[in-house]
């Protein structure tokens, strides 16, 4: 059976945005596996696939990892029930990729970085906080006295992805699908790690991640 090494924390918290991304692309396509959770401090775990972050797909030939290929990998291995329908498709989940890893996850660092030693325990905490302290060059409360400002802008972001969930439902379609799933790993992260309220109850995004969490309830 296939594995997916899930980064893991506090009561087996799985909270990791790519993680939960490839997560609901194994259940779109009806593909059996298990999750094997990974602490920050259990590197060696993963350590047989040379790689330090998770997510890695293991796999009878071997083992995949990063999302995206994790997904490309999915889409050329088992064909039914396809995540990309077509090239358009697949150029713009790539799109979709870049975009939420590159701008939307550090707008959403900001605004819970301080919360998320709540979800750690043990050596997780000390080597979250001295690891991320080391990359912002700074407490992770510095961000602390402008998170509605961080909020709006995330929104402002957001916004054309917004309008095409208003109209449709999904951001795939009328049925939701992979370009759905690179974009959902964002507010699962911040709903697991956070207090923060990120939409309003009557923004269609709002009933989007509620119709998707029915989905991710499925797996761990």
């Amino acid at each position: 059976m296939i594995k997916l090494y899930d980064l893991s924390g506090k009561n087996d918290l799985r909270f990791s945005p790519p993680c939960w991304t490839v997560k609901l692309c194994l259940l779109h396509k009806k593909i059996n596996f298990e999750t094997v959770p990974v602490r920050f401090s259990e590197k060696d775990k993963i350590a047989f696939s040379g790689q330090t972050l998770v997510p890695i797909l293991e796999h009878e030939g071997g083992f995949v990892y990063d999302s995206w290929e994790i997904i490309k990998w999915l889409d050329e291995n088992y064909l039914e029930n396809k995540l990309f329908i077509n090239g358009t498709s697949k150029n713009f989940s790539y799109f979709l990729y870049n975009w939420t890893s590159r701008q939307l996850l550090p707008v959403l660092f900001k605004i819970i970085a301080h919360e998320i030693p709540n979800v750690l325990e043990g050596e997780d905490i000390n080597y979250y906080i001295r690891t991320r302290e080391d990359r912002i060059k700074g407490p992770i409360t510095k961000f602390k006295q402008n998170i509605s400002e961080f909020t709006n802008e995330f929104n402002k972001l957001i916004n054309p992805i917004r309008k095409i969930i208003d109209a449709n439902g999904f951001v795939a379609g009328k049925e939701p699908g992979v370009e759905d799933y690179l974009f959902f790993g964002n507010f699962k992260w911040v709903s697991c790690c956070s207090s923060s309220i990120l939409l309003e109850t009557k923004d269609p995004i709002y009933q989007w991640f509620k119709d998707l969490s029915e989905l991710a309830d499925k797996v761990k």
